[in-house]
């Protein structure tokens, strides 16, 4: 591997070398070229035009002599509209010479030959070829391409291809649709991204990335990758990197699905990509533009709980419901003077939400962009600034702030250098640098210590006695006892932690066109790129003082302290985590695309990369996994695809991906993984000619290929054929003085056998276009995942083995179809309508699992069930009475009795034990994900809309997690089941609750059909409406477009689950999805 890679390197340079040599070669060749014209010019003096005044005798005639000298051309391009186009790029057909349009639309160009061709190309309009013949002044009028308007996809490495040429399943969308009023891009990808399953589970700041996967999840190795590649500019980023994007730096977004698709990208793109281009200068004045916007975000659905006095009530109804000799937790008098409210302090009624949650939060963003250039150097400037808070309660008594806050800068710098006509360089620099702080253990936290409180033994804090009157901190609440009643309002306000975390990259760029009749078409392409990862965290806070209301005899305030001599004034220190990571990434590719006869269109590509990635471990890893996870990891990957076009009908293409990966032993350390695709562009037939206005296009596609994937264990699983030795395992003690000696483990054995996981990856698409108004994509697919790695089940004891082996064992098999439509319409210059949707079916299943013998109870058995799909009981319902629970099956999960939850015996043996456990459900991750929009402008007003729907999906609510009164009566009742429980006044066996208790009933928290909901639902994701100003009255104030809107986000959501936010699935006890109202500003100057 290290000559491999030193080799690698060695060319990388070396091409990268000749791209910069490129413009000298260019520019030593015209040098030459001028000099031989000199020379020329002084052996055939007859030949020059001073010469003539002299009266030299001629040997040919003076109107030959200057036909064959060199013109100087001038001239002007302009669109249809007569407007004039800027940066046109003008070449002299089979030369290096050319030039490019100015301002306004002006160009020359010195020296050209009389009988020469010039080339004018400018993206978006068609390519034309104009014969000089003679002529000194040459003006042209370029016409609109649509289909280069409308019909460009970006592909593997940022190629630019012809929508009609597209074989592979690739999905481009349009930025515009993945703007929403959030600083995280990722929270609008449902259903806006076609083939993609994507769902949010938190709306917490920093941690509400939507999780997503490219026609779901075909593998179920334990560690491994399954979420796609994620390349912007070509560089691979992280789904964190991803959500900070900026949608206003961003020009183009496409995700590759097939295997065609991602072959370039050979095993990093085994679970597809999504592929991100940031936008470019252009050779045009400066133009600035920006955006401002502020928003309130809500908890859109937050669990709602009872009031302190049906807590009392039913904590007490739950103690004597199970041992009526207890004594109840709280008397008759403490409730009725709860309830008329005589004395707060003394007999408190807490709303732990109302001092610990907000009513909204107020967040900020501000973009700015500056875009530019001249016919050398164009550029794209940009930065951002974004103040986002937590929706978390401010004490005011409180010196520090305990609510999160993330203030985030970035700035963006794409420059373009045009060496010269043929030879262009880039370079990007982009940061990213956020300051947050906020509670150490995150916002989810401060939301369940609010549900995990007595609502009525004290106050959050007290207001000062005579005794406390001058003391300067703050003093807590909390029951006689100091330690057995949790006060979440003061583990929240007395620490705070802040984090510090930033990425930075620098990426070169170089491509040289070779236009030399031999070699026109090809072109060559050099990438380096550096980035850097790193965080800081911190945490800072004091120790609280605590106090309980003191009984006195004549009923004074007075107040007792708890902890008088361990609680400080003062803040503490304490280190967090540190992370750091570093990627060095190098490209090289050499692509040929050559028209024959205006009916072979014959394109090749070949690429070579490297990519190192070194970071700092966990800390609490042992040493034996965290040396291997500091160790660099290095990947080379060599790719090419061959594809060739008939007359724009006929198309075919093959790729390969070459790969080398560190972790397999050498007989399995590099891959090949081929693909091939097919079409037919049926719209382009002739017999089609008669119906071509009303079918605008008609195209079949298909591919097949396989994709390898070597990313099948965590970062601290790597080098399989290497055992992993402990040599400070388990020890003894020994001798005389019994000494304590570290032990030698074995963590992993060394397997030379374990190999790439490879998919089998078969694509079908349709694409139809109607009337030149309505498109409609139409994909089946299907995908066999082999050789998943799994860990050996059943492995016998007698073998003597220290850990359990992991082999590539699993099959999966993956499948469904897509659709997604477009329609457009426009009713004169003032009124246009625009509608979208798309819907994703995905769905897996186990071909192949390794298991224990299931055969005496086949329903236990993994293969054929879908991925994801969970196992529980079914439950029938609650038990009648204690008699019934005397003559059912017994169930071997502790304490029940009548009000319980019954559970079907499966196997008819006369207990319910993990042999009763079947598949129920639909699998945990959506296999539906669906979403229609509809946009329209009248005038200077649009409006839009946007849903987004959810299907076919299970979750269980975490019956653990809500038992009510647990933990000294610490654990929120939710209003859902004070109002739905089974109680001996009210023997509902199809209650929400069981029999209420003070404790876990572990019979009752099975994962059962009970407890599973179905996660379906549909969204009102957004909506907008705008209004741009009318133009005289913008260039009155020097600007040329002012555009104010309103937008929401999580508006509404549709759904039989009232409990919390659907899409939070089992996750809803945690931070709230936000519910957004934005209103904004977007200025062109």
């Amino acid at each position: 591997m290290k000559s491999i890679g030193t080799l690698t390197k060695g060319c990388f340079f070396l091409c990268m070398g000749f791209l910069l040599m490129g413009p000298l070669h260019a520019t030593a060749k015209g040098d030459r070229e001028a000099s031989m014209v000199l020379v020329n010019g002084s052996e055939d003096a007859p030949m020059t035009r001073s010469d003539k005044s002299k009266k030299t005798k001629l040997e040919l005639r003076e109107a030959d002599m200057l036909d064959l000298l060199p013109l100087d051309i001038k001239g002007t391009v302009v669109d249809q509209n007569g407007d004039p186009l800027i940066g046109v790029n003008i070449q002299v057909k089979g030369t290096e010479k050319g030039s490019f349009t100015d301002f306004d639309g002006n160009f020359t160009i010195d020296g050209v030959e009389d009988d020469a061709v010039l080339v004018f190309s400018y993206l978006g309009y068609t390519t034309q070829e104009v014969s000089v013949d003679g002529r000194e002044t040459i003006d042209v009028v370029l016409q609109s391409d649509s289909e280069l308007l409308e019909g460009v996809v970006i592909s593997a490495y940022g190629t630019k291809q012809k929508r009609e040429s597209v074989l592979s399943s690739i999905s481009t969308v349009n930025t515009s649709e993945l703007r929403v009023p959030s600083s995280n891009i990722t929270t609008g990808f449902a259903g806006k991204l076609p083939g993609v399953i994507a769902f949010q589970r938190s709306g917490e700041p920093g941690l509400d990335d939507a999780q997503f996967f490219i026609r779901g999840i075909t593998s179920f190795s334990a560690a491994g990758k399954k979420d796609p590649l994620i390349l912007v500019d070509g560089i691979e980023m992280s789904s964190r990197d991803l959500a900070r994007i900026n949608v206003d730096d961003i020009a183009a977004f496409s995700i590759l699905k097939d295997a065609n698709a991602a072959a370039l990208y050979g095993a990093r793109g085994a679970n597809g990509v999504i592929l991100i281009t940031t936008k470019m200068g252009r050779p045009d004045k400066l133009s600035i533009s920006l955006r401002a916007e502020t928003s309130n975000s809500y908890n859109a659905d937050l669990v709602e709980l009872s009031d302190p006095i049906t807590y009392m009530k039913l904590h007490n109804e739950a103690v004597r419901t199970r041992d009526a000799e207890v004594v109840l937790p709280y008397s008759l008098s403490k409730i009725r003077e709860t309830e008329l409210g005589s004395d707060p302090v003394r007999y408190p009624s807490v709303d732990w939400y109302d001092y610990m949650i907000n009513d909204k939060a107020v967040n900020n963003r501000i973009n700015l962009n500056l875009t530019g250039g001249g016919q050398t150097v164009q550029y794209y400037l940009a930065a951002n600034y974004l103040e986002e808070n937590g929706i978390l309660k401010e004490n005011k008594q409180n010196l520090i702030n305990n609510n999160i806050n993330i203030n985030r800068f970035q700035v963006r710098s794409n420059v373009t250098i045009k060496f010269a006509p043929t030879t262009t360089g880039v370079i990007r620099a982009y940061g990213t640098f956020d300051d947050q702080t906020g509670p150490p253990l995150g916002g989810a936290q401060v939301f369940q210590a609010a549900r995990n409180a007595s609502p009525v033994r004290f106050l959050p804090f007290y207001e000062p006695d005579s005794t406390n009157q001058f003391s300067k901190h703050i003093l807590f609440g909390s029951g006689p006892e100091l330690g057995v009643y949790h006060n979440p309002l003061a583990s929240v306000a007395s620490t705070f932690q802040e984090q510090k975390s930033s990425m930075m990259l620098m990426q070169l760029e170089m491509e040289h066109n070779f236009i030399e009749n031999a070699l026109d078409g090809l072109s060559l392409r050099g990438v380096f790129n550096i980035m850097r990862h790193s965080s800081n965290a911190f945490s800072r806070g004091y120790n609280p003082f605590f106090y309980s209301l003191a009984s006195t005899v004549d009923g004074s305030y007075r107040l007792n302290p708890l902890n008088p001599d361990t609680g400080t004034e003062y803040l503490t220190y304490s280190d967090g985590a540190r992370t750091a990571q570093a990627s060095i990434y190098g490209e090289v590719r050499l692509a040929y695309n050559k028209i024959l006869n205006d009916l072979h269109d014959i394109s090749g590509t070949l690429v070579g990369t490297i990519r190192s990635e070194t970071s700092t471990a966990e800390v609490d890893r042992d040493f034996a996994y965290r040396l291997q996870a500091s160790l660099p990891r290095r990947n080379l990957s060599s790719a090419g695809r061959l594809a060739y076009g008939y007359d724009s009908r006929y198309f075919m293409e093959f790729n390969f991906g070459l790969n080398g990966t560190e972790r397999f032993a050498k007989h399995n350390r590099w891959g090949f993984f081929p693909s091939v695709g097919v079409g037919w562009n049926i719209g382009n037939e002739a017999f089609m000619v008669g119906v071509q206005d009303a079918i605008t296009e008609l195209k079949i596609r298909g591919t097949y290929g396989l994709v390898g994937n070597d990313q099948i264990g965590s970062v601290y699983d790597r080098f399989f054929y290497l055992s992993r030795v402990n040599v400070n395992g388990p020890g003894y003690w020994f001798g005389l003085d019994r000494d304590y000696t570290s032990g030698i483990s074995i963590d992993r054995y060394a397997n030379e056998l374990i190999t790439w996981e490879i998919a089998k990856k078969a694509n079908l698409g349709l694409d139809l276009g109607l009337f030149n108004k309505l498109t409609l994509n139409a994909e089946l697919f299907r995908e066999e995942r082999s050789n998943i790695l799994q860990t050996r089940t059943d492995v016998p004891s007698t073998l003597g083995l220290r850990t359990i082996p992991q082999a590539n064992i699993g099959v999966a098999e993956g499948k469904g179809f897509e659709v997604s439509a477009q329609y457009l319409q426009t009713f004169g210059t003032e009124i246009w309508i625009v509608g979208n949707g798309n819907f994703t079916y995905a769905t897996s299943k186990y071909l192949k699992f390794e298991e224990p013998d299931y055969s005496d109870v086949p329903w236990r058995s993994q293969v054929g069930l879908k991925l994801g799909q969970p196992l529980g009981y079914i439950a029938e319902r609650f038990f009648i009475d204690d008699e019934e629970v005397s003559n059912a099956p017994v169930q071997e999960f502790g304490e029940y009795r009548g009000g319980d939850i019954k559970y079907k015996d499966i196997n008819k043996d006369g207990r319910i034990n993990s042999d009763d456990l079947v598949p129920i459900g639909f699998p945990t991750v959506p296999e539906i994900i669906y979403g229609a929009g509809l946009s329209f402008g009248i005038h200077s007003f649009d409006i839009s809309v946007f849903f987004q729907g959810s299907a076919r999906s299970s979750f269980f609510i975490d019956a653990a997690a809500i038992t009510p009164f647990v933990n000294q009566g610490q654990r929120g009742l939710l209003e859902l089941i004070a109002n739905d429980h089974w109680s001996e006044n009210d023997r509902n066996l199809e209650a929400f609750w069981p029999r209420l208790s003070e404790y876990t009933i572990t019979n009752n928290v099975q994962n059962s059909t009970h407890w599973l909901r179905n996660g379906s639902f549909l969204r009102l994701k957004s909506a907008e409406i705008g209004y741009t100003l009318p133009e005289h009255l913008t260039q009155k104030a020097f600007i040329q477009a002012c555009r104010v809107y309103v937008s929401g986000l999580n508006l509404h959501v549709w759904s039989k689950f009232k409990l919390w936010d659907p899409e939070m699935a089992g996750n809803g006890l945690g931070y709230p999805i936000q519910k957004v109202i934005n209103f904004g500003i977007k200025l062109d100057l």
